[in-house]
């Protein structure tokens, strides 16, 4: 017998007030998320390849090569060398590219899709809160999750972590749909949920044995084990997901490396001892506000007293996001956002059981209220962060260049080669990028460290072979690597003229700091000599060839 109880559920149809209270969410997420939707300063490490990812597949979807992928992927990269798909899953950028379609290639219609998947995923968790419980907990809940500051600063990057917990959300309230109900349309569309979640980033598969063991906890794996249509659509999802498996043990074994690491595979019960600790450390430190940490453990404790089955959905989802990730080594904290709309459900909760007399409905209502406008505050307080200064950097190469080829040594060289493209439509101009050319490098500077130019003479080669007009450079070197240090003093002290200087302003970036663009030009630029460019890539382990004559 199950020591939990089982509350009736709400009704299915939406009333005027759920749709007023979605309404609320919606406005709610749409003001925090596109925050300085314009400024193109804005920026994040990885979220410049994921721009370029979505430019890509802009650029995939309006030529349609589709009968050489491959040759079009690997000379697109080596024009936009900023490009992450292969090791990193397309379904985002595939969403973003809708998005750069319809409103043109710019950061703010990238935004535009990452606020659709957070509208996406925040309907489903209403109305999987409302199902259970009621509106006024749904809506808390919501409120709750899109104003944490964690979640928020999501939304203004071209990063993965939002669409990654909506589709998340998406897939937990389709499954539970069909657990509740036993209508097979619900199982193949939570399959198919499933399917782009983990297309949004592979390590979503583990959110399989969080509906297993909702299956367990309701007392339906068994006859779901019996059930064809689990076994078609179990099926249907593994060979949907091949494809990525396959992609991504061929191109993702650095970064599978990264995250597991060595040392998990030789002793994996200390790594997960060590996650056990530092995972909920993540959550106190980095995720949750304090306000929402009481409140979510007062939430966990009214649960377990009132014995309530129906949060035990939301709690194994936090079970099943600690056991995985107990496992992943590679410590980031943006890794474990699966498990935070439980947390927030869990926060929202106390919503549900205090309703026997109006003292404590305002109370729940005043401190819900209390808690959004810290959160709020919280949000507002904490500055984006940025760097500026790439974008005018793309725009003066454009309209100044004696050739489509620029060269570019620069810590942040992915969004300068993403501005390269969104301002040039025409895609004639070609980006090559010091760390690929003098050096190369995977994940860090020193990973797998290959030297190819060591002299002066070795950089001037470099640009005659391509015809290399002109240069542009941090004005210091964060590499530490001793040719990109002779680079800047060859620009000095060479045949080139300072062309310009952009100062670099950032906020939260600090490798960024006190840094200038400097723009050079080689005023002994000659034509391209190079019948190819060689390009090794030793984050994916490969190397790639392509024809030079796209520059001449």
């Amino acid at each position: 017998m199950n020591i939990f109880s089982r509350k009736s559920v709400g009704n299915l149809k939406l009333t005027q007030r759920d749709w007023i209270a979605l309404i609320a969410i919606w406005v709610t997420a749409t003001i925090v998320l596109t925050r300085q939707i314009s400024n193109t300063a804005l920026g994040y490490p990885d979220a410049d390849r994921i721009l370029m990812d979505g430019v890509f597949l802009h650029d995939f979807l309006r030529d349609l090569p589709l009968t050489n992928i491959y040759e079009y992927t690997i000379t697109y990269f080596a024009q936009y060398p900023a490009l992450s798909i292969g090791y990193r899953p397309p379904f985002f950028p595939f969403v973003e590219a809708i998005f750069n379609l319809i409103f043109g290639v710019n950061m703010w219609s990238s935004r535009l899709a990452i606020l659709a998947f957070a509208l996406t995923g925040l309907t489903a968790w209403f109305l999987l809160v409302r199902r259970l419980y009621n509106l006024r907990t749904a809506l808390i809940a919501c409120s709750f999750l899109i104003t944490l500051p964690f979640v928020a600063k999501w939304g203004w990057y071209t990063m993965a972590e939002l669409p990654l917990v909506s589709m998340t959300m998406l897939t937990g309230y389709l499954f539970f749909r069909f657990v509740e109900s036993g209508d097979t349309k619900f199982l193949y569309w939570s399959a198919f949920a499933f399917v782009l979640t983990v297309w949004t980033k592979q390590t979503a598969f583990f959110l399989a044995f969080w509906m297993l063991a909702f299956l367990w906890v309701e007392g339906k794996l068994l006859s779901s084990l019996r059930d064809k249509h689990v076994w078609i659509a179990s099926g249907l999802v593994v060979i949907a997901l091949v494809p990525l498996a396959v992609i991504t043990l061929w191109l993702g074994e650095q970064n599978m490396a990264q995250s597991l690491g060595a040392g998990a595979a030789k002793n994996p019960w200390l790594v997960r001892a060590e996650r056990f600790v530092e995972l909920p450390d993540d959550l106190v430190r980095y995720q949750l506000t304090l306000p929402m940490l009481l409140l979510s453990v007062v939430g966990m404790g009214m649960s377990v007293f009132k014995r309530d089955r129906n949060s035990l959905i939301f709690a194994l989802l936090i079970l099943a996001t600690l056991i995985f990730f107990a496992y992943v080594t590679h410590k980031t904290e943006r890794y474990t956002i699966f498990w935070l709309p439980a947390f927030a459900f869990f926060a929202a909760l106390p919503a549900a059981y205090l309703t026997e007399n109006n003292l404590q409905k305002n109370t729940v209502f005043g401190v819900a209220i209390l808690v959004l406008a810290y959160q709020i505050f919280s949000i507002y307080k904490r500055p984006p962060n940025f760097a500026t200064g790439y974008d005018q950097a793309a725009r003066y190469v454009l309209e100044n260049t004696r050739s489509p080829v620029v060269f570019v040594d620069a810590y942040n060289n992915g969004y300068f080669t993403y501005f390269m493209r969104a301002h040039d439509d025409q895609r004639s101009h070609f980006v090559l990028r010091a760390d690929k050319l003098l050096t190369s490098a995977s994940i860090s500077y020193k990973n797998r460290l290959q030297v190819y130019a060591e002299t002066r003479a070795d950089i001037e080669r470099i640009f005659e072979q391509y015809g290399v007009d002109l240069i542009v450079v941090e004005s210091r070197d964060v590499s530490e690597l001793e040719i990109h240090t002779e680079l800047r003093r060859y620009l000095k002290e060479g045949p080139f003229n300072l062309e310009k200087s952009i100062p670099v302003a950032q906020e939260n970036r600090p490798v960024l700091a006190d840094q200038e663009l400097l723009i050079y030009r080689y005023v002994e630029m000659k034509p391209p000599t190079a019948d190819k460019l060689v390009l090794p890539v030793p984050v994916v382990g490969k190397t790639i060839e392509v024809p030079w004559k796209l520059a001449d």
